[in-house]
């Protein structure tokens, strides 16, 4: 390719995607995850002319996912964008905001890295139409749900004895004087400082580097949307029913409230992660998803290779298309070994 910028340079990125909207049928070929499917389903949805997506084979525009950041590609031009998520580069509407937030917190969560300075950008711009911004834990939902339901769904930081056990984290929740309807809000200074070192406490067995850090940021709240809980959602979605399903959301946007229920429906279920490694790969005994259970892993310092994440059920294993080279998509069975 020509013309290769080496600094990240998300707006001439964006401009080079926009240019695209001049071609009368467009080949798009993506990585497979939901960033780069949300991304080709918003260029979709605008587009004058037929559209055809394709996870393999080459195309007039290319998006490139690799190890050391980001790229998109169009007749012969191939721009960095560092880590930035593709859903940023696509203009930024009131109708589009959550799935393009849904692009952006899913990549961030998956490749476990902090917002781009584009992505902060996109982020302030979006503050204009409604995004609220605060400084606050963590934990998914918690100005919707209460505290010990937050702390009990909580898959990144995954807390050690109180994510997936509802009966720990109200316990946490009742020494600090509160009860099963507390939320965070209600919590003192005094009160939430008490709360910061448990769970610091908690992430520093599995994590000697643990800090404030990792439980505290900006975050990010659109309607009832939790940008965080939003990113989680659409990546057990595709994991477990394909990419079809986030073309759907982009052109409903009321799709994307669904997923959010189906994610809390099986965290409410209560969860835990065991891990061991046979041969070639990671097995897990849980009840989420593979990328769920790989976000988890992940943070604990395993799962760092390309072996694939399978989860045990009973007398067979199940992965998904995002560790698996297979054309299926959803929840992939193997009763081998």
């Amino acid at each position: 390719m020509e013309n290769f910028l080496r600094d990240p340079a998300p707006e001439e990125a964006s401009k080079l995607v926009l240019s695209a909207y001049a071609e009368k049928t467009l080949c798009v070929k993506i990585p497979y995850d939901p960033d780069s499917v949300i991304f080709s389903a918003l260029l979709t949805k605008y587009f004058n002319g037929e559209v055809a997506v394709t996870f393999s084979s080459d195309c007039q525009l290319t998006l490139n996912k690799g190890d050391i950041g980001n790229s998109v590609a169009y007749r012969g031009v191939e721009v960095f964008v560092g880590s930035s998520a593709f859903s940023s580069l696509l203009p930024l509407t009131v109708e589009d905001l959550v799935p393009i937030l849904a692009g952006i917190f899913s990549d961030v969560l998956l490749r476990r890295r902090k917002l781009s300075d584009w992505e902060q950008r996109i982020l302030n711009n979006a503050e204009n139409l409604g995004v609220i911004r605060e400084k606050g834990l963590k934990i998914p939902a918690y100005r919707e749900v209460p505290l010990f339901l937050s702390l009990f769904y909580s898959l990144d930081p995954f807390v050690p004895d109180i994510s997936g056990n509802p009966v720990n984290a109200l316990k946490l929740v009742k020494e600090l004087n509160g009860n099963e309807f507390t939320k965070l809000s209600d919590l003192d200074e005094s009160k939430l400082n008490t709360l910061l070192f448990r769970l610091v406490s908690s992430l520093v067995k599995v994590n000697p580097k643990a800090t404030r850090e990792d439980v505290i940021d900006d975050r990010y709240f659109y309607n009832n949307y939790d940008s965080l809980e939003l990113g989680m959602s659409v990546l057990y979605v595709m994991d477990t029913q394909g990419s079809p399903i986030l073309f759907d959301a982009v052109m409903n946007t009321s799709l994307f409230w669904t997923f959010v229920e189906w994610l809390r429906g099986l965290l409410s279920r209560g969860f835990n992660v065991q891990v061991s490694e046979e041969g070639n790969r990671y097995v897990v005994d849980s009840n989420l998803s593979p990328i769920l259970a790989y976000i988890v892993l992940r943070q604990a310092g395993k799962a760092k290779d390309r072996r694939p994440v399978y989860l045990r059920r009973g007398e067979k294993f199940v992965s998904s298309r995002f560790f698996l080279n297979s054309p299926e998509e959803g929840l992939i069975y193997d009763d081998k070994d």
